[in-house]
């Protein structure tokens, strides 16, 4: 079964929402069944609510499938991920070691990344990486998240005088994380001008790609 990226990582952009409603990181995650596009488990950081730095939305499923489920591990191994940010290095290791099949996510962790921003952590299990599903859309939830005073830190600044950006977005560089080929077996030869440029993935209501190339959207 062919699993429709834009659908999922669409309903993980929204339990990011709700974290950000709840005043926690926007940063959410869903595990989807390779053959049947079951949902095992959806989560989003809790870190803040929790007071513990670790809680990320990847080790949350973790957890889950850990208590829950006896096979937990076979679960991850025929699954995919879809994570609205890219994972950091300590979540991009234990996906490596639980052998998860495909991680997809929408925006760069420029900082902590572990598909590619920083460090690039497959080493193991090889896991294929699909960078930029939901690339502005992810970036935005968390400029929402960061313009507000976040209650939970106490080196919190106050941003009453900044203005919220959703209009302009960094470039994505494709090739920091997977290759032209990888690319093409991907989205298609037909869409490659979207890598060759970086331009932005974007979808359609059925998630068929679109390419933004700066100034208006056109269907490739």
């Amino acid at each position: 079964m062919e699993l429709n990226y834009w659908k999922f990582m669409r309903e993980a952009l929204e339990f990011g929402n709700i974290a950000l409603i709840n005043n926690e990181v926007p940063v959410s995650a869903i595990l989807v069944d390779n053959d049947s596009g079951k949902i095992w488990y959806r989560a989003h950081n809790m870190t803040n609510k929790l007071i513990n730095g670790t809680l990320h939305a990847e080790f949350q499923i973790y957890n889950y499938l850990l208590e829950n489920e006896e096979n937990h591990l076979k679960i991850w191994q025929n699954s995919t991920l879809f994570v609205t940010v890219e994972p950091c290095i300590m979540c991009a290791s234990m996906l490596d070691q639980v052998g998860i099949k495909k991680v997809v996510f929408g925006c760069p962790n420029e900082r902590f990344g572990g598909n590619g921003s920083v460090f690039k952590i497959n080493y193991k299990s090889n896991y294929k990486i699909i960078p930029g599903v939901g690339h502005k859309d992810a970036i935005s939830l968390l400029r929402k998240f960061y313009i507000g005073e976040n209650k939970h830190n106490p080196n919190s600044i106050n941003k009453k005088k900044r203005v919220l950006n959703i209009d302009s977005f960094p470039i994505l560089n494709y090739e920091r994380y997977i290759s032209r080929d990888e690319f093409i077996s991907i989205w298609g030869v037909e869409n490659v001008k979207i890598f060759d440029n970086n331009y932005f993935l974007e979808f359609n209501d059925n998630g068929e790609v679109l390419c933004d190339d700066g100034n208006k959207k056109v269907k490739i």
